[in-house]
């Protein structure tokens, strides 16, 4: 098991929030599969992965964590597995800007979690990314509940790209804001 960055509960649930390990390949895929199904604000819009496209990544992933220049975080409620978040560092001239993504699971939203998820995974790579200088994340435009998220803890829009995402049959923007460290 990954190391555990924090532990507490919430509304009278276990939440666990720790490092990938190798051994989440399984838990991860499935997760990534249900939410993709739902057709959220990410990437996968009903694909689904199978078990050799996760142990790839996860082997890609722990790479780039023994190098030193990628962190991901798994949330955990009532030992399920709830939420994924991780910043990778970029290559060469943007090595000093952490790409974000973060997701959660439709059981979990509305309980604080998005925003406690968030701020660990934030302190997590303030102290663990050497040379961390910024963190960079797009959303779809259409999804205020994120946008919120990230404003209140700091983030910032610089900008815009009109209809950059197909979206559930509609072409929407995608904002990229931005946090300096």
């Amino acid at each position: 098991m990954g190391q555990v960055v924090l532990e507490k509960a919430v509304e009278n649930r276990k939440v666990v929030i720790r490092h990938m390990d190798k051994d989440d390949a399984e838990p991860m895929r499935e997760y990534i599969n249900k939410i993709s199904k739902e057709q959220t604000y990410i990437t996968f819009q009903g694909e689904e992965l199978t078990i050799d496209d996760e142990l790839e990544h996860v082997e890609d992933a722990t790479k780039k964590i023994n190098k030193g220049i990628y962190i991901k975080l798994l949330l955990f409620v009532d030992g399920k597995l709830a939420g994924i978040s991780e910043v990778g560092l970029g290559v060469r001239t943007h090595s000093h800007v952490g790409g974000l993504g973060l997701s959660l699971d439709s059981s979990v939203r509305g309980m604080g979690l998005g925003r406690l998820f968030l701020e660990t995974l934030l302190d997590v790579v303030k102290k663990e990314l050497k040379g961390l200088r910024m963190i960079e994340l797009s959303v779809f435009v259409n999804n205020e509940i994120a946008i919120n998220l990230y404003k209140s803890c700091g983030f910032a829009e610089v900008a815009r790209i009109p209809e950059k995402i197909f979206y559930k049959g509609n072409y929407v923007d995608e904002i990229i804001m931005i946090l300096k460290v």
